[in-house]
């Protein structure tokens, strides 16, 4: 029963540890900024940890197990609780990391002449996360050759298997942990609770394991046995020879495969991002096959040997199905099970996870099989003898996570925006194919290892052709098969681009004007509808003050809300916060609407997190914080929705200054709007809601100010704007009636709406797992529109056609098709 006890033990490590990369990946982009570069930063100390962790460790192993057989074991056992009481100090210290980020985080103006965090700033946020995940990480990288070197003892012949299998389960577990955290964990027990739970989790593996040592000492007396003697000298030139070239195939391979993962996560979330999902689902898609890789390549080298041919070919079949699948995947047919699964309204969670894992499945699958069969073939290339079982797995382990940390840093700052997906993917393949040649030099000295001098020109000649396939295709066909838009509306497309955090497509749509998509999402656009509530976000809480002078704008999108905010002569600065570089330099797609704002000398461009922005400003900052985020189905776009957020956003308000958010309340639940909006007046206690065109919401919230409408004071403000005047009577909001027609729910509405609902926190991040996807019909509450209150919010509306007005508005609202569809057709005032 040991050994089945220990492997179990290992795959709940496994669960623990991806449980803790997924919530801190979370974490540090609340505290950082959700940047690519956050989750990379996060995604590297991780991995250095697990390489440099696994090379210490398995070098110590070797040395204690010469001394006693249970030694590895108890140290291992040590080492888990050492990582559970690591995690519960980290769950306590990441909270408090927040406000150092922001003080010491400056700007620094670019060749554009936009403000970039300096390279101090960058310096000092990746100290602080070292300083934070390195020792953990370290424990977590040592558990592998740890319990390597205790399983293989003194038989190298099976190392390959018992490696495989120790993979194998660790890795079963830790696709289980980004199974659950996003799907169940989070939204069960928030990102506290499901830290502890981690916690909990290395807490009984290293208690059990301790046990399993008590069975283990009477068989492995603590007397040390003698040392094994030295290999001579030329044998160990030639031992480290095979581990540093075997190493370096693994690097690159690691290099590559890690690439195409980012790569997949890119396209796939393009392809199928209406899905929150996605991201969980296609991690667990790749650890499972892993998982079965792992397992398949110790039980082949336990049966056939040849461990070097089988690694050659794994890596030729890892060429030709990572690009021929992804080619040949039926887009149309995903699009078409996509519509079927909507149909008759949201799908169940089941039905869901089910489309979703089809074409991950289908082009992600066997790839990630054979990434996972690397490890344990290149082990049982390289162990030779019982004493450097330990350390040499250790050293290929340092290899393949400096390569992995090396691929997913490099393909997103470098391939991506460089090559795009697709030359992307093709480089990395041919990657894959170079790591044949140190393979070759490796294995060709060796009698057993299976790979001659005519196989390999066989295998790089079958790499070669995939490469030929793959780069005869049509140059952006991966680019466009994630944005559905270009096959089902008469559209012409203007440009494309491929960025570190997104993909950008600008297109003419016949009969609504030009568009921003990215990641598959309609962002903006210059349509007349869209313009009215993008710009009502700016002009209304401005017209609410007399002399305001300091706007912030979070998300540039097609650059409507900043124009509308530079129409007011009295603002003398406008501050744009947008992660995307790739949007802002879009901007003059949509000049005939914006104005070409960005050049105005008031507006300054932050290619920063808003939030992260938000700590580095004084408190009183600005007069107008306005945001309007990406759709919800965007990852860590819930961070934007918080009560943590929304206090941050008052702090920096200044005295009676203004707050507007887009509410999109018809992409969730009925119960996550209500929970959305008590997050928001928790903090903002005088609220009230706008509809700018329709279902397109907006909360208003001031810091201590008079947050009713004055109409007499707005017209006679107007008669100083005229160009704030002539662009409310362009877009319907130019008389009395129409702009008092904004009004959609009074202060008591909402409070009434969010009796006895939970907020949004950071903690509880309930808008991004309540997508109408998850099975919960998508619909507006009723509660959310109350019209007939505009005398709670308009002290002067006395015009005798405002009730007929407001009553017409009332009717639609209440409509199911405007509920459950945001059909609205905006009627004509009285």
């Amino acid at each position: 029963m040991r050994a089945p006890l220990l492997y179990l033990l290992f795959f709940l490590s496994g669960v623990s540890g991806l449980v803790y990369q997924v919530v801190w990946v979370r974490q540090f982009g609340n505290l950082f900024g959700n940047t690519v570069w956050s989750a990379a930063v996060v995604t590297a100390i991780f991995m250095c940890g697990l390489g440099v962790g696994g090379w210490i460790a398995g070098r110590l192993a070797d040395r204690l197990h010469a001394r006693d057989a249970a030694a590895p074991l108890r140290l291992y056992a040590r080492v888990e609780l050492g990582i559970a009481g690591l995690g519960l100090l980290v769950a306590l210290a990441l909270p408090l990391v927040g406000q150092a980020s922001g003080a010491l985080s400056a700007y620094t103006p670019d060749a554009r002449g936009w403000l970039v965090l300096s390279g101090a700033s960058q310096a000092w946020r990746y100290l602080l996360a070292i300083v934070l995940l390195g020792p953990i990480t370290l424990l977590m990288g040592g558990t592998l050759t740890l319990l390597i070197r205790h399983q293989v003892g003194a038989h190298v012949s099976a190392a390959g298997w018992h490696v495989g299998a120790l993979y194998g389960v660790n890795t079963a577990g830790a696709a289980l942990g980004a199974f659950l955290t996003d799907l169940a964990l989070i939204p069960a027990l928030g990102v506290r609770g499901t830290q502890v739970l981690a916690v909990a989790l290395n807490t009984v593996v290293g208690l059990c394991a301790l046990l399993v040592l008590r069975q283990v000492a009477p068989a492995a007396p603590p007397s040390p046995a003698p040392a094994p003697s030295p290999e001579p000298g030329p044998a160990s030139a030639e031992g480290a020879r095979l581990v540093h070239l075997t190493g370096l195939t693994l690097a690159l391979s690691g290099f590559a495969s890690m690439g195409m993962e980012m790569l997949w996560f890119r396209y796939y979330s393009t392809l199928l991002g209406g899905f929150r999902s996605v991201f969980s689902l296609l991690l667990t898609v790749i650890l499972v096959c892993m998982w079965l890789g792992a397992t398949l390549a110790g039980g082949l080298v336990r049966r056939l040997g040849r461990p070097a041919l089988l690694l050659g070919s794994v890596l030729t079949l890892l060429v030709l199905t990572s690009l021929g699948l992804l080619a040949s995947l039926d887009v149309m047919a995903v699009r078409d099970s996509e519509r079927a699964l909507g149909h008759g309204g949201p799908p169940s969670r089941l039905a869901e996870h089910l489309f979703l894992l089809m074409p991950m499945v289908s082009a992600v699958g066997l790839p990630s099989v054979l990434m996972g069969m690397t490890f344990p073939l290149a082990n049982a290339l390289v162990q030779r003898a019982s004493a450097t079982v330990g350390g040499r797995a250790g050293g290929l382990y340092l290899w393949n996570t400096a390569g992995a940390v090396l691929g997913s840093l490099t393909t997103g700052f470098v391939l991506l925006p460089a090559l795009g997906m697709q030359r992307g993917m093709g480089l990395l393949a041919a990657l894959t194919t170079l790591a044949l040649l140190p393979l070759a030099a490796a294995a060709l000295p060796l009698p057993d290892s299976g790979l001659s001098r005519r196989r390999v020109p066989t295998l790089l000649a079958g790499c070669a052709l995939a490469l030929l396939g793959w780069n005869a295709q049509a140059p952006d066909k991966l680019l466009r098969q994630g944005f559905p838009i270009v096959d089902v509306e008469p559209v012409r497309v203007l440009a494309t681009s491929e960025g570190p955090n997104e993909t950008v497509l600008i297109a003419e749509v016949e009969g609504l004007g030009r568009a921003l998509y990215t990641n598959g999402h309609s962002m903006a656009g210059n349509e007349p509808t869209a313009q009215r509530y993008m710009r009502a976000m700016a002009h209304v809480p401005l017209l609410q003050q007399d002399a305001p002078r300091h706007v912030g704008v979070i998300c540039f999108g097609a650059g409507n809300t900043v124009h509308a905010a530079s129409l007011h002569p009295s603002v003398t600065s406008i501050d744009v916060m947008d992660l995307s570089r790739n949007v802002l330099s879009h901007a003059n797609y949509f000049a005939a609407t914006n104005h070409h704002v960005l050049e105005d000398p008031r507006v300054t461009v932050h290619v920063n997190d808003g939030r992260q922005h938000l700590r580095m400003k004084p408190e009183g900052s600005y007069d107008l914080l306005t945001l309007e985020p990406p759709p919800i189905a965007f990852a860590g776009v819930g961070a934007l929705y918080s009560r943590e957020f929304y206090a941050l956003a008052r702090s920096r308000l200044a005295r009676g200054g203004y707050a507007t958010q887009w509410l999109p309340a018809y992409q969730v639940p009925e119960h996550t709007t209500r929970a959305m909006v008590r997050a928001f007046l928790d903090v903002f206690p005088d609220a009230v809601l706008l509809a700018g065109y329709g279902a397109e919401l907006i909360l208003v919230g001031s810091n201590g100010g008079d947050n009713q409408l004055h109409l007499a004071d707005v017209w006679r403000r107007l008669e100083s704007r005229p160009e704030v005047k002539a662009d409310l009577s362009r877009l319907w909001m130019g008389s009395p009636v129409e702009y008092a027609g904004l009004f959609a729910a009074s202060t008591r509405a909402l409070r009434a709406l969010a009796r006895d609902v939970a907020p949004v926190t950071d903690d509880w991040p309930i808008t991004e797992y309540s997508m109408a996807s998850t099975g919960t019909p998508r619909r507006m509450p009723p509660g959310l529109f109350a019209p007939e209150e505009l005398a709670t919010w308009c002290t002067d509306c006395a015009d005798p056609r405002l009730p007929a007005y407001t009553g017409e508005l009332k009717r639609l609202y209440a409509q199911e098709s405007f509920l459950s569809r945001a059909e609205f057709a905006l009627p004509s005032p009285p």
